[in-house]
This record gives structure tokens, C-alpha cells and sequence, in this order.
């Protein structure tokens, strides 16, 4: 009996030796190659705000091309919400242009206010200046030696007008300073506002030029769930398409394959039958260790497993749904 048992085991290990024997056999190609069945995904287009359908351009059974318009919304929310923003935008430009007018109205009252007193200064220095210069001619004239005393009372006045000459407009600049620092602050929380605001527009704006519906790649209308006039919620399904070509590839990967086949690497995948027939597809993912489909099982009689890997390809193909490819 424990006989039987033991050939009984060393018959199962020899199935399975075969079974890997002929599994890492099997791909056509090089070992950096793999088979796969490229298929078809149903998709349904979705909306995602409450919006209201405004025209639906298909029915049931049509063909649609990618890009071609499928459903017509409008959203009451939507539009009130981007009224209401570019009506506090425009506020708020108003707000800052008369904020800067202001600015500058200020600082050229300080100046003109300022320049009154430099003026009236710049006027004494000259009068007396021109006395202290009579003064000087009319020493000389009767005093050879004679000659001009910076410590004079007239030179220690025009002295002293000249440095309150300075002052006014040392002040002057300080009074300038500190209103541009004070309206650029101001200024600036304007316009980061406006920013703000702006960049909230633009978001809004996306979502209503995105509540109609197109048709991401060609295919077939498979269902329509809403009619014109009707009101959706947000994430409601709107139709459904058949595309005309496989978007994904269901590959199998064995033994060691499945280290050169990384998510995110760009394969190419070829018609087995005809590898001209080709376009690059991504890796997005990968399945469970499972027995390969009848139609990639090379025997009948020992079936293959290998790991499945998901692979992304352009909508816009020639491949059939269920057809065999080549990935390399």
C-alpha cells in the first residue's frame, strides 16, 4: 500500500516537471517576449457635478468616432457660482486701480506741500546769498584785505537754511517711503485676492466646459440612462460604449519573464499572426498566477499557467476583441 502511495507521488511531481517544461517553453519568440489576448472594455461616461441635460446626440445601437459629442449639459450651481466670482473679481479691480490713484493723489500733495517749504528756503538761501555777495564787493572795494568770514552771521544763516533745506527733503522721501510701503502692502492683499479668485474661475470654467460629453474613443452605443430635460447627480452614469477596438491586453507571463516586464515599462504589442500590425501599450498592473485561455493553451493535454499582466494600448487600433498578440 505505502508502494502504491509512493509511486503515486513521484508520478504527480513528474506531471508538474512537464507541465513547467513545457509552460517555460511555450512563448514564441525570445525570452523577452510574451502572448496575450487583447480585449475590449464596456465604459460608461459619468458626470461629476448635478447638472442638467440639455441635448442628448445619440441613441442606443450608434456608432460614435472619438470626440464626437454625446450629451449636452448645463448646471444652474455652476453658472451662479462663476456669476458671483467675476462679479467680486471685477469689484476688487476697482477697488485696486482707485487704491493706487489714491497713492498717487497722496504722495503728490506731500510733494507739492514740501515743495512750498524747500522753495521758501531755496528762496531766502538765494536773497541772502546775493546780500552776503554785495557785502563782499563792497569791502573789497574799500578793504583790499578784506575777504569773505564763514563764521559771519550771514554765512552761519545761509548755513543753517541750507541744512533746513535738507531736512525738508530728507522728510520727504521719508513721508514718500512710507506710503508706497503702506499701499504696497494693501495693494498686495488685492491682489493676491484677485489671484486667488482668478485661479478659482479658471477651476470652475474647466468644470463647465467639461460637463459636455465626448466620446473618449470610437465604439458603439451600448445604453443610454438619461434623457433631455432630465436632472442628474453628481457621478451618475450618463451612457454606455461598446469601443470598437480593444483598449487592454491580458498577457501571461512564465517562469522568469515576469522580472523583465515591469509596471510602467512601454511595450510593443503585434498581431501574432501579422507583427506589422503593431502600436506601444503600457503596463499598468498585474493579475493572479492562472491557467492560460484555450485559445493561447498550446496542448490540450498539459495546460499552462503563467502570471496575468495588464497592458494599456491606444484606443485607436486594428486589433479584434479577443485576438491573440505578441508583446515584446
Amino acid at each position: 500500500m505505502v508502494k502504491n502511495t509512493n509511486w503515486f507521488y513521484v508520478l504527480i511531481a513528474m506531471m508538474l516537471v512537464a507541465m513547467l517544461f513545457i509552460s517555460g517553453r511555450y512563448f514564441k519568440g525570445s525570452g523577452e517576449s510574451s502572448v496575450g489576448i487583447a480585449q475590449t472594455t464596456e465604459y460608461k461616461v459619468k458626470i461629476e457635478k448635478p447638472a442638467l441635460v440639455k441635448a442628448i446626440h445619440i441613441v442606443p445601437g450608434m456608432e460614435v468616432k472619438a470626440g464626437e459629442l454625446l450629451v449636452e449639459l448645463t448646471s444652474d450651481e455652476l453658472e451662479i457660482d462663476i456669476t458671483k466670482l467675476r462679479n467680486q473679481i471685477t469689484i476688487r479691480k476697482s477697488e485696486r486701480a482707485e487704491k493706487a490713484k489714491l497713492v498717487k493723489a497722496e504722495i503728490s500733495y506731500i510733494q507739492a506741500q514740501k515743495g512750498i517749504d524747500i522753495e521758501e528756503l531755496e528762496a531766502k538761501i538765494l536773497e541772502m546769498e546775493s546780500e552776503m555777495m554785495m557785502n563782499e564787493v563792497i569791502t573789497k572795494e574799500f578793504a583790499i584785505e578784506a575777504s569773505a568770514d564763514a563764521n559771519s552771521p550771514m554765512a552761519v544763516r545761509i548755513n543753517s537754511l541750507k541744512q533746513q533745506k535738507q531736512k525738508h527733503k530728507e522728510a520727504l522721501s521719508i513721508q514718500i517711503e512710507d506710503v508706497n510701503q503702506e499701499s504696497t502692502t494693501e495693494l498686495q492683499l488685492l491682489e493676491n485676492q484677485i489671484n486667488l479668485w482668478e485661479s478659482e474661475l479658471k477651476l470652475l470654467e474647466t468644470q463647465k466646459s467639461n460637463l459636455n460629453k465626448y466620446a473618449t474613443a470610437s465604439g458603439v452605443v451600448k445604453n443610454v440612462y438619461v434623457k433631455a430635460g432630465e436632472q442628474v447627480e453628481s457621478f451618475s452614469s450618463l451612457l454606455e460604449i461598446n469601443p470598437l477596438h480593444p483598449t487592454t491586453v491580458i498577457a501571461y507571463l512564465i517562469g522568469k519573464k515576469s522580472t523583465q516586464f515591469g509596471i510602467g515599462k512601454i511595450v510593443s504589442v503585434s498581431s501574432y499572426d501579422q507583427l506589422r500590425n503593431s502600436v506601444q501599450g503600457e503596463i499598468i498592473g498585474y493579475g493572479s498566477v492562472s491557467k492560460l485561455p484555450d485559445i493561447l493553451q498550446k496542448s490540450t493535454a498539459n495546460q499552462a499557467f503563467g502570471q496575468q499582466v495588464f497592458i494599456e494600448i491606444p484606443a485607436e487600433n486594428t486589433f479584434s476583441n479577443g485576438e491573440k498578440v505578441l508583446i515584446r
